[in-house]
């Protein structure tokens, strides 16, 4: 797998092209290209996978401080165990979605242009019956291929954790880590090189699921 990992003091990366803003990166992160070119509901994305020592809490502050004052409209939220920063930039979006990692941060950044162009993907990921999308970002390079799908269901956080569990157990996957309460449940999936990560959460009656999968080839 290609991968580029970055050691950067404040590092500016540019982007696909000369006319996308930079963006940049705390001294002490590792930075990791998933795609370097992907679709995000027909818009055209770039996207980084960033690993740092810092806590959540200073992450979103450092993008919060980089972002917000140019920014049209603005705004910060906890979703399960994810911090998310929106800053709408026209004509681009810049996203942060940053997670507790062990020893630190796990963070997944994004910039896309001309964002709310609807486009039904297929879709391929198994989902209960009732389940709707929210958002379908898929991307794929020489390397590998990339999908983060996010959706909301009427059944309990307990059947969905099941529900998939069992469906990746049959499927031949491999479980790195689960975790269930009655507030989150998340799994984390391997087989071979491809890696799933399923994050679910309880909110407003409904239940919400985030998968990230990265698929080896093309």
């Amino acid at each position: 797998m290609k991968q580029l990992l970055l050691g950067c003091w404040f590092l500016s990366l540019p982007l696909l092209a000369t006319e996308w803003p930079e963006i940049q990166f705390p001294d002490s992160a590792t930075v990791e290209v998933v795609a370097e070119e992907m679709v995000y509901q027909g818009t055209p994305m770039a996207t980084w996978v960033m690993r740092d020592k810092s806590n959540q809490m200073m992450t979103a502050a450092f993008f919060k401080r980089q972002w917000q004052g140019k920014s049209e409209r603005f705004d910060e939220q906890m979703f399960g165990q994810d911090y998310i920063i929106n800053s709408l930039q026209p004509p681009f979006l810049l996203t942060a979605r940053i997670r507790k990692d062990f020893d630190g941060v796990l963070a997944y950044i994004g910039i896309s242009k001309d964002p709310g162009s609807p486009v039904h993907s297929k879709l391929e990921f198994p989902m209960p019956s009732g389940s709707t999308v929210l958002s379908d970002v898929s991307s794929k390079d020489l390397f590998k291929s990339g999908r983060t799908l996010v959706f909301n269901s009427n059944r309990t956080l307990a059947d969905t954790f099941h529900y998939y569990q069992r469906h990746f157990q049959r499927q031949g996957w491999s479980e790195v880590g689960t975790y269930l309460d009655s507030e989150i449940g998340t799994l984390m999936l391997t087989q071979g090189s491809n890696t799933l990560d399923i994050s679910i959460n309880r909110k407003n009656g409904l239940v919400y699921v985030v998968a990230n999968q990265v698929m080896e080839g093309i």
